[in-house]
């Protein structure tokens, strides 16, 4: 007698909104939310490989979130750019089989990290590309995407865009800020004032240097239930984590949630652009089969 199992599902449910801000008279940032979905169409085949199906392979939600710099129109395009090219080669380049661990010896990186890492790198290339064929040579931009393939979860983050993570009531940052200030703090120099200018220097960013970025690759197992929080710093400049949390606890829809940050940025002073994306992990109907 065979056994049946059954394999949890889960499908994420994604928000996202941006805002030019108080201050600002353009919107230099840039998001996308997408499925990244492989589908193989049977024109004809024997009766067998009929029978196999033609079916849609789910390769993941993918949610990027980028904050551009440069002024007169260069930060806009560097930001747009660096989301184009990252989701066009996360689309072409991940692979369609569960990811694969490095086997110990070999790397620590898994597959997927290691095509994250490329991505990233593609899109310092891109943007580095088009300044070279613009009015403003020195523009660059963050970015920050998460990446669900049930149950993992794959980060990539470069600058300082914030992913978040909200699980049963426990609200925790996932990503570092790669600022000039966050670097003296870590590396335990005496205080830096909230309003020091340092916090908005950038070590790290795609195109906005000569030298190529060093993306902080993060990996975990999500839960159902759980939240992610996507952001750019025009948000965590003038809300605290602890209103965020209070925001994100909320029993609203994503979209609802976005618009009531937006809006507390903007109350709290507005001083740049204010991009927010919210995802929750759902349960769907489980996958039962023969074992």
């Amino acid at each position: 007698m065979s056994e049946v199992a059954q394999e949890t599902q889960a499908f994420v449910e994604a928000a996202g909104m941006t805002n030019v801000g108080l201050a600002r008279t353009g919107n230099e940032d840039a998001f996308l939310i997408a499925t990244l979905q492989r589908s193989l169409v049977v024109q004809n085949a024997s009766a067998a490989a009929k029978n196999e199906g033609a079916r849609d392979s789910l390769a993941g939600t993918l949610l990027i979130v980028a904050d551009g710099m440069g002024g007169e129109g260069g930060g806009d395009i560097a930001s747009r750019v660096a989301v184009e090219t990252v989701a066009s080669y996360l689309l072409d380049a991940l692979p369609r089989a569960p990811p694969v661990v490095v086997p110990a010896g070999e790397g620590t990186a898994t597959s997927v990290q290691a095509q994250l890492f490329s991505a990233i790198l593609a899109g310092d290339s891109r943007v580095k590309e088009a300044a070279r064929h613009s009015s403003t040579p020195r523009m660059g931009t963050t970015l920050t995407l998460a990446l669900v393939l049930w149950p993992s979860l794959y980060v990539a983050h470069v600058g300082d865009t914030r992913c978040y993570l909200l699980r049963e009531g426990q609200f925790s940052r996932l990503t570092t800020d790669h600022t000039m200030a966050q670097k003296l703090i870590d590396e335990a120099v005496p205080p830096v004032e909230s309003d020091s200018p340092l916090h908005d220097v950038l070590w790290n960013s795609l195109g906005g240097a000569e030298q190529r970025p060093d993306p902080q690759l993060v990996e975990l197992e999500l839960k159902l239930g759980d939240r992610l929080l996507l952001c750019t710093d025009g948000l965590t400049k003038h809300v605290s984590d602890p209103e965020i949390l209070l925001a994100l606890s909320a029993q609203e829809p994503n979209a609802t949630q976005c618009a009531r940050l937006i809006e507390l940025a903007n109350a709290g002073g507005g001083s740049d652009n204010v991009t927010v994306l919210v995802a929750n992990v759902l349960s769907s109907a489980p996958t039962t089969h023969s074992a």
